[in-house]
């Protein structure tokens, strides 16, 4: 069975090319990927906010019941549109040891994404940390 909708789907990234996100139908968790930190998976049923800046496009907060996650960067509306409609399947952080900085300078572009956890999942946000954030004491990662 041949799939109507493929002629309108975007074709996927070459290999090792950085994305900062995609999108799907049906998608019930939003894969939250950091470069030096684990990936978190909330589902979208937790997901009470999103707040951004417009048209400016260079930042906004997910807020969920248990969790904060800011994101900086630049081009984002369409991450932003993609969460709104509960589709986005993933967002990511650049991390140069990984990729390439992208060409297209409209694409969109994560700079930076930091978790937030609620005091409750404290034991939880201390186990994230990488090594350095632990030594300075930081409560962010």
């Amino acid at each position: 069975m041949s799939d109507p909708l493929a002629q309108y789907r975007k074709p996927p990234p070459p290999p090792g090319e950085y994305v900062a996100f995609d999108a799907k139908d049906n998608v019930s968790r939003l894969k939250i990927g950091r470069a030096n930190d684990p990936t978190r998976s909330p589902g979208y049923n937790y997901l009470l906010d999103v707040v951004y800046d417009g048209e400016f496009g260079t930042n906004f907060t997910l807020i969920y019941t248990f969790l904060m996650v800011l994101v900086r960067g630049r081009n984002l509306q369409p991450v932003v549109m993609a969460l709104q409609m509960g589709t986005a399947d993933f967002i990511q952080e650049f991390d140069p040891d990984r990729w390439q900085m992208p060409k297209d300078e409209k694409a969109p572009f994560i700079e930076s994404i930091h978790v937030v956890v609620q005091d409750s999942g404290s034991s939880v946000a201390d186990s994230e940390q990488s090594g350095n954030q632990r030594e300075k004491g930081l409560t962010r990662h």
